[in-house]
């Protein structure tokens, strides 16, 4: 159960209305609790969605971030996506545990960089070495600030404790 009285959807106004029409979930009604940042937060998650990076480095990102922050509903909200995206379920588990040796070069590297990223802020000479040798400069600027974003997002999620939804929200499977 949240910690907070997550906004009710029967008492929304228009433009509370709106923003949950953008993504009807769960973190869209805890947001609306905040002083104004549902839109801006929206925002820059929709915009994320179109960066340099494919679709499975995109879902790999997130569901590491994810596994590192303990945000079972980042997981439950991405592990379709995920598989639509090609990730096979012991592929998932692998970026989940942390373990490259599964993976694809380019797809251990980007494990690694998100680790470092996740537990360290600035990452080292080498996980930044390792992933820029199959990433250009735009790719690793769009993974390194998705990164941030979801850990920012596993966070508020994890400390108000919002509640799973009961299906992954649709407007993610639409990349």
């Amino acid at each position: 159960m949240a910690r907070i009285e997550l906004s009710d959807v029967s008492t929304f106004d228009d433009a509370e209305s709106a923003q949950h029409c953008r993504f009807p979930a769960n973190l869209t009604r805890a947001l609306l609790r905040t002083g104004g940042c549902t839109a801006a937060f929206l925002d820059l998650g929709i915009a994320l969605r179109t960066t340099h990076l494919d679709a499975k480095q995109y879902e790999l990102v997130i569901l590491r971030v994810a596994a590192l922050s303990h945000s079972a509903y980042e997981r439950m909200q991405h592990l379709e996506p995920a598989r639509q995206a090609g990730w096979s379920e012991a592929e998932i588990a692998a970026i989940e545990q942390g373990d490259g040796s599964l993976l694809d070069p380019r797809s251990a590297a980007l494990v690694v960089f998100v680790d470092d990223c996740v537990q360290n802020v600035r990452v080292s000479d080498q996980s930044f070495m390792g992933i820029r040798k199959y990433l250009s400069e735009n790719a690793v600027a769009d993974a390194t600030l998705l990164v941030g974003f979801y850990m920012m997002t596993a966070r508020f999620l994890e400390t108000l404790a919002v509640d799973l939804d009961e299906v992954a929200c649709d407007v993610l499977l639409n990349r």
